[in-house]
């Protein structure tokens, strides 16, 4: 492998950002003192302070929203006072954030010495189908004319009305010969071609063209690039990943219990997000909400009653405050990712997040338990089971796809990496 002048450059902007941007944080900090460490204390409260006030309305909740407002102006004056020592604190967060970013980017996929890294070609699919859904993201297939892209590529199209029977659609084209089986939509029309795609056996091809397109962040491909994921059905690497199930309903990335599942439960929802979340909120986490019936043990044993939220996801979330905040490192690691955030125990603390990994979950309750299937609102029956399915999914992904997620470029900072940077900037593949 040829090191490039692109990959040397990063190794060394990132191998002189790091130790200078270091410096500056600390000469910020020192001298600084002591209206730098009072400014982030003072910034402290203000987060539970806009936390309390979600939870009550009118004139209560303007007056909560006025006290986390004045934390922040109180801490602005102290930033203000230490005058030149916050623009090293400042600079030297940016020129660690920059120095982490560009040492990932000079080695992501900069193999070790003696070892080859390839992607694989794989065969290409002689009946390949796509279903599109045209009303996903806004309509994002028509304003690129995927349809067109994809019949220009020898792909069947299937273009997706309103009140057509998918699954059925799906398995009609399995029978008809399809060997190739991709969804272009959100991701409910993903999972559902995705579930037909695993009982058959066939290879599984995600086109970005929904809201967020979670999923396909997570699977590396470029979500801008609607049209670039068509070639997956053409020069393609091939990889399993997991999925998951709750009460034997396939999802693809989380499934949400608790506030968020009650909110998006309400019928209001779909046209006023902001404004029925706003609404809903006193009566699901103010002083006079009932406690949610929602029962469970964590990786420890501790036995639960009550949760504000209970996320589960197809592999765990990466929520650090790095780079790849909310996307997921690995989609093939055979667990569940689950995350619980339940009341604290007072103004400073008022709430407290715990999250493990499992390859199952279950949630007792004596009712229906509202939820969010990614991001679509259902009602499941109690006992929610959670499970997963390592690897149960092969999908393609085009050649030239990152095919990493942002969580698993993140920046890691190790010993072994400085001397690997080093190598990289003079042009060396590492030993």
């Amino acid at each position: 492998m040829t090191i490039s002048v692109r990959r040397r450059l990063l190794a060394l902007a990132a191998l002189v950002l790091g130790p200078l941007g270091a410096i500056a944080l600390v000469v910020g900090f020192v001298h600084g003192l002591p209206e730098v460490l009072l400014a982030a204390v003072a910034v402290l409260p203000a987060a539970p302070c806009l936390w309390i006030a979600l939870g009550r309305r009118g004139l209560v909740r303007f007056a909560w929203i006025v006290a986390a407002v004045a934390f922040l102006l109180v801490a602005m004056s102290l930033v203000w006072l230490s005058d030149r020592e916050v623009l090293w604190v400042f600079a030297g967060a940016i020129a660690v954030f920059f120095a982490g970013t560009a040492g990932v980017a000079a080695l992501h996929r900069v193999p070790v010495e003696g070892q080859v890294v390839r992607r694989r070609a794989e065969r290409r699919p002689s009946r390949p189908v796509l279903f599109i859904n045209p009303r996903s993201g806004g309509g994002t297939a028509g304003r690129v004319d995927l349809a067109a892209a994809a019949g220009e590529r020898g792909i069947r199209v299937v273009e997706l009305a309103a009140g057509d029977d998918l699954d059925a659609l799906v398995r009609a084209a399995v029978a008809d010969g399809s060997d190739c089986l991709g969804a272009a939509g959100g991701d409910g029309t993903l999972a559902q071609v995705a579930r037909v795609a695993i009982e058959q056996d066939l290879p599984f091809v995600c086109v970005p063209a929904g809201t967020r397109n979670h999923f396909a962040l997570d699977l590396g491909l470029d979500r801008t690039d609607p049209v670039g994921a068509l070639d997956a059905f053409v020069d393609a690497d091939s990889f399993h990943v997991d999925v998951a199930e709750v009460n034997g309903q396939l999802f693809l990335n989380n499934v949400s219990i608790g506030v968020y599942g009650e909110v998006v439960a309400d019928a209001q929802y779909r046209e006023h997000k902001v404004g029925t979340t706003l609404a809903k909120l006193p009566e699901l986490i103010g002083p006079v909400a009932e406690s949610l019936d929602l029962r469970f043990v964590d990786e420890t044993g501790t036995a639960y009653d009550s949760a504000l939220v209970v996320l589960v996801s197809n592999n765990a979330y990466e929520f650090g405050p790095s780079r790849g905040f909310g996307s997921r490192p690995t989609l093939r690691d055979g667990d569940l990712g689950v995350v619980v955030m339940t009341h604290g125990s007072g103004l400073l603390d008022p709430l407290r997040v715990h999250g493990w990994s499992a390859p199952t979950f279950r949630i007792e309750s004596s009712s229906r338990v509202s939820a969010g299937l990614d991001g679509e609102a259902v009602v499941l029956d109690a006992p929610v089971e959670f499970r997963v399915r390592p690897r149960a999914l092969r999908v393609r992904i085009p050649l030239h796809a990152p095919g990493e997620s942002p969580a698993a470029m993140r920046p890691r900072f190790r010993p072994e990496q400085f001397t690997r940077l080093v190598d990289v900037a003079r042009g060396r593949v590492p030993g």
